[in-house]
């Protein structure tokens, strides 16, 4: 019976309490890393919504037989999916065409752009796009320690859309 008594060991106090520090010391180190991916997570869903609006509304064009449209407003930092009514004036009307969704963009992105005239893209009811400029869209976000700049091209044969997120 001693020698069962005698051989078994166990976790002292100190060992314990350092085992502790140190996890705490590593959770510690982890935290701004955890902070820096949450943001760029949030740009890139941001970014994400934008390419999806646009796929959206080529995609609701073919379907429904009827001319939908994407309109970026720099100032409210607003993304608007549109069905054109009035497909003679290549532009968007408020109170006229019919508003189908609205994204506002986080406050962090402070530059959004477009080569496009206007700042409006249309989908035709065949899938093509229609539009005044080169069909490039730009965003950019920045925080303390996260740079995001998203790049979407709209190819206007065949409205396909093709988009780029870089982070720094």
């Amino acid at each position: 019976m001693r020698k069962i008594f005698k051989t078994q060991t166990g976790i002292t106090l100190i060992e314990l309490l350092i085992t502790g520090v140190i996890v705490g010391l590593v959770a510690t180190m982890a935290v701004p890393r955890f902070q820096i991916a949450y943001e760029r997570l949030q740009y890139k869903r941001a970014n994400r919504e934008m390419t999806s609006t646009l796929k959206v509304a080529r995609s609701m064009a073919v379907t429904s037989k009827a001319q939908h449209g994407v309109t970026f407003n720099e100032d409210n930092r607003t993304v608007t999916l549109f069905e054109d009514v009035n497909t003679g004036t290549y532009a968007f009307e408020e109170g006229v065409d019919s508003v189908l969704r609205v994204d506002t963009l986080p406050e962090q992105f402070v530059y959004l752009d477009s080569d496009l005239e206007g700042h409006t893209i249309f989908f035709r009811p065949n899938g093509s796009a229609d539009f005044n400029g080169g069909g490039n869209i730009y965003s950019m976000a920045y925080s303390e320690d996260v740079i995001a700049y998203y790049h979407a091209n709209i190819l206007a044969s065949t409205g396909r859309v093709h988009s780029d997120c870089y982070y720094y």
